[in-house]
């Protein structure tokens, strides 16, 4: 019942007294309902559908199958989804690895009665490749080569026992270790998959407006230019690009936000422009051999901490024609002191007296950390000075650990609590140049700034400057 559902067909006991004639006019009925999976034409066999569907779309649904091991029944989810969803077909032939978008149970439901392509032989199709296949021909083998494989057979037989002694043996905490190891791994990614975290970054004005308004006002670096928007999220940039006239934009994203934003390009029309591909940039293939620019809003609080900058020089040095092409194409890392007593004893005096205990442990890790908070512009004390610039162009991953001498020139007789380290950015262009700041003095951003606290508060003076190291 579960496979008559899914193929959308009713045989009633009496069909077994069909005559053969009968049989053969109804799969003929069937055959010509053949509809391509991305465009309207109609074909006579499920067989001339596939092969039209690798030939004109690029892609091979059983290419796919084989290469993701897909059963007969996730297959169905596939055609089901395809029909439902009309993704384009980058989005298809592209993905390599679980969760797939077509993984729900609602699409077993067939979106086309009696849909020709739902009865297509999978399995059959494997075991004639397989027939056809040389190398998976038998052949007799001597005694001497059972013998062999019997030994090797053996050999990992007690292999296999042996580490599941071992296993046992481990204590109870060790595979806990390893699941939380993993997870911490993929913990980036799985943050990037919730849409809160999205919203926060859309709604942050200064960052997406400065993006919007280089991308639009900048026709002359996106028309019929290929695109690739490193990290996309939602696909907002993605479909700036689209909008500002590129030729073609590739948006490529690990987490499965991706997900999301198939939709959402499709929801805006831009389908045909816009492809978008599951995966880590440094091992996703591409649809095109290199690409013209790349833009990405990859930066991390204090430019540097959780930002994707190594994937964005990975995706420069083996996509992009033109190195300068990277944007934003110039960043910059400042510090600067501020003085704030208020500040100081809510974050490290607090643990000196909670509720009437001492939590000089905790204490200790506030000065380990790097707090993300909104300085206000009347608690900086000081110049501010840049410790480090990044050109897109040239920046290497070696490049991002550096160590930097720097000096600020204090502006009052006061106290010093902590420095406070935040970045420039700027989309440099002859048409339109757009930059942007996160430090205190500026428009609040999500990014905030980074503040470092001092484990012993320093008075200053009018004046003085204050020479120091930053070593990141």
């Amino acid at each position: 019942n579960i496979l008559n559902n899914i193929i959308g067909m009713s045989c009633s006991e009496e069909s077994g007294s069909e005559s053969s004639s009968e049989w053969e006019d109804e799969e003929e009925a069937v055959e010509c309902a053949c509809t391509c999976l991305f465009c309207p034409v109609k074909l006579s066999s499920a067989e001339d559908v596939f092969t039209h569907c690798a030939n004109v779309h690029e892609v091979d649904i059983r290419t796919i199958r084989a290469k993701l091991g897909l059963d007969f029944y996730s297959c169905v989810k596939l055609i089901n989804y395809i029909r439902a969803k009309c993704p384009p077909p980058g989005a298809v032939a592209v993905l390599e690895s679980p969760p797939y978008p077509w993984e729900d149970e609602m699409y077993l439901k067939p979106v086309v009665d009696g849909d020709a392509l739902l009865q297509y032989d999978f399995d059959g199709d494997e075991e004639s490749s397989d027939r056809a296949s040389p190398s998976k021909q038998t052949r007799d083998l001597s005694v001497e080569e059972y013998e062999q494989a019997l030994s090797q057979a053996l050999s990992e037989l007690a292999s296999m026992r042996q580490a599941v002694k071992e296993l046992f043996k481990e204590d109870q905490a060790v595979p806990t270790k390893r699941v939380a190891t993993s997870e911490q791994e993929d913990g980036y990614f799985s943050t990037y998959t919730h849409f809160s975290i999205h919203e926060e970054m859309l709604k942050d004005e200064v960052r997406t407006d400065a993006y919007h308004r280089f991308i639009t006002q900048n026709p002359s670096i996106f028309k019929d230019k290929v695109v690739l928007d490193v990290g996309c999220g939602t696909g907002i940039l993605s479909m700036f690009a689209a909008q500002a006239g590129a030729k073609r934009v590739i948006g490529v994203d690990q987490s499965n936000v991706i997900y999301k934003a198939m939709d959402i390009v499709m929801e805006n029309g831009l389908s045909n422009k816009v492809t978008l591909v599951k995966g880590a940039m440094e091992e996703v293939q591409l649809p095109v051999e290199k690409v013209d620019v790349i833009i990405s809003e990859w930066m991390g609080y204090c430019l540097l901490f959780e930002s994707m900058l190594d994937t964005v020089i990975v995706a420069r040095d083996r996509w992009l024609l033109d190195a300068s092409k990277v944007y934003p194409n110039q960043c910059s890392i400042s510090l600067v002191a501020m003085g704030s007593k208020m500040e100081y004893d809510s974050r490290v005096c607090f643990w000196d007296d909670v509720y009437g205990c001492k939590m000089s442990a905790i204490k200790e890790e506030v000065f380990l950390e790097a707090h993300v908070q909104c300085v206000q512009p009347h608690d900086v004390i000081s110049t501010s000075d840049v410790v480090k610039k990044l050109n897109m162009a040239t920046v290497k991953v070696p490049d991002l650990g550096f160590k930097a001498p720097f000096t600020l020139t204090m502006l009052n007789d006061t106290i010093c609590h902590a420095l406070v380290g935040y970045f420039d950015v700027s989309f440099d262009s002859m048409q339109y140049p757009v930059y942007f700041g996160t430090g205190p003095m500026d428009t609040p951003t999500h990014w905030k700034q980074t503040v470092f606290y001092l484990k012993k508060p320093i008075a200053v003076s009018t004046g003085e400057g204050r020479r120091m190291t930053v070593v990141c």
